[in-house]
């Protein structure tokens, strides 16, 4: 195992990688009877253990790969390894072979090599999110608005999906990955063929909304509102960073109906 300074850091990246070519005595790899499986638990105190390996994740176990071992992926995980059979014997008990930042090098058993955690699958994640529609409010709120006078529009997110700013978490190749939406842009469409934005504004009512369209004609329309969704990833407890694409999500419309004023004179 490698050290620095006196400080056990563990597996190294290619004696991790290394573990899927190991099996157990007198075994043939080509027709194997048994094998080692394998599990890396974040190395915090317990509840962590190889059934239930990242059910914590504390700061040391990050902190320590970024002050050791700042090329590894982390966190610090304690490798246990089990004996399988394929005759159907129950496997062996966990017992912990030593602890490696390399924590997504560590293979699942035997002939196995790991599935490590790529950009590509954290982006693919992000456009599974279940992102929040965005909904439109006008005001006037009953549904009617008048010719050359100014609606306000607002921006408002519904308890269902993922606004900005809320995490949706979710395991990739044994990785805990945490997907925080942002707020790249909102199109506000008024449903007479214009638009205002994309802009970062979410708008508001009268009279301190800042997001107002005037229709110039009578007309029955259908305003919405489309969001550029961003999105920043956390990995097993380590910070945040910015994942590299967007969605771009519609939101439902509202009816509006646009009607005519009328002026009269009237006399005593």
């Amino acid at each position: 195992m490698g050290r620095g300074d006196g400080i056990d850091v563990g597996l190294t990246v290619e004696q991790t990688h290394a573990l899927a070519d190991s099996y157990p005595p007198a075994v043939s790899p080509e027709s194997p009877t048994a094998w080692y499986d394998y599990v890396a638990v974040i190395d915090c105190i317990p509840p962590n253990s190889p059934e239930r390996p990242r059910l914590e994740i504390c700061g040391f176990a990050i902190s320590f790969c970024e002050e050791n071992v700042p090329e590894s992926s982390g966190p610090r995980s304690i490798i246990y390894r089990r004996t399988g059979y394929a005759d159907g014997t129950d496997p062996t008990t966990w017992e912990p072979i030593g602890p490696t930042c390399f924590t997504d090098s560590v293979p699942a058993r035997s002939g196995e090599p790991a599935v490590e955690l790529t950009e590509a699958m954290i982006v693919e994640q992000f456009h599974r999110t279940d992102f929040a529609l965005p909904q439109t409010v006008l005001q006037p709120p009953d549904g009617t608005a008048l010719v050359n006078l100014p609606v306000y529009f607002e921006l408002v997110w519904p308890d269902a999906g993922f606004s900005p700013s809320e995490i949706d978490t979710t395991t990739l190749v044994g990785r805990q990955v945490r997907i925080r939406p942002t707020l790249v842009g909102a199109t506000y469409l008024t449903g007479d063929g214009t638009a205002i934005g994309p802009t970062s504004s979410l708008g508001g009512p009268y009279p301190d909304g800042d997001l107002t369209h005037t229709y110039d004609t009578a007309a029955d329309v259908a305003p919405s509102i489309s969001v550029e969704y961003g999105g920043e990833v956390s990995v097993d407890g380590g910070p945040w960073t910015t994942i590299p694409s967007t969605a771009t999500i519609d939101g439902p419309a509202v009816d509006l109906q646009v009607l005519t004023s009328r002026n009269r004179l009237y006399s005593d």
